[in-house]
């Protein structure tokens, strides 16, 4: 049984985001990685949890910060 992990989807959502506005196919981009094409859509789809050693490598591919991964946490101001 897959699972859905909100967090991750998000995450997935921002890796398919920059890979395909890059016009990355999902062929190449696993094998870049080095991870198979069947993971890296598991990963875009948020069905298995990415760590962070791995959103580092994604980060550096797309040469953007890792916090861009996580704009969707909004933060809250304390008066």
């Amino acid at each position: 049984m897959s699972k859905n992990y909100s967090i991750s989807k998000q995450i997935g959502y921002q890796i398919y985001y920059h890979r395909k506005k890059l016009g990355i196919p999902i062929s190449i981009i696993s094998k870049e990685i080095g991870i198979s094409p069947q993971q890296q859509s598991r990963y875009e789809r948020g069905v298995n949890r990415i760590n962070i050693d791995r959103l580092s490598q994604y980060a550096e591919y797309f040469k953007i910060d890792i916090k861009s991964f996580f704009h969707f946490f909004s933060t809250k101001k304390e008066n």
